[in-house]
């Protein structure tokens, strides 16, 4: 199965490219549209300084990947709130993002919000 546009989900630590890595290689030959996305939950308002720095930083993993990037968003909210939203927006048919193997990421994980809010496939890759 192919499809049309992924979007990666990424909080801007030394992981993120484990995920970016993940999603190019289901990219890469389909002709295959590729968006990243950093969902600032711990926020409710970003100041333009601080929005431009994280875009920045978003726009520089994009530049670094190994296939063309459609879109780079920052965004504030809740994550599967903002995913589900961006998702149905932007024609999007798979979510790919990172989840951590943490004693606090088992009690507090976002992934089963994610997976009921969001209407695309939903790949999760095991981060250390």
């Amino acid at each position: 199965m192919s499809y049309k546009h992924i979007l990666v989900a990424v909080d801007l630590s030394e992981s993120s490219q484990t995920v970016i890595d993940k999603a190019i290689s289901l990219a890469t030959g389909t002709n295959c549209k590729l968006s990243f996305v950093f969902v600032d939950v711990d926020r409710v308002v970003l100041a333009r300084k601080e929005e431009q720095t994280l875009q920045q930083e978003l726009q520089t993993l994009a530049d670094q990947s190994d296939y063309p990037v459609e879109e780079t968003l920052v965004v504030i909210g809740d994550l599967h709130i903002k995913l589900s939203t961006i998702v149905k927006k932007m024609d999007v048919d798979l979510v790919v993002c990172g989840h951590h193997h943490k004693f606090m990421s088992r009690l507090f994980s976002s992934i089963p919000k994610l997976a009921n809010a969001v209407e695309a496939d939903l790949l999760v890759v095991y981060l250390d």
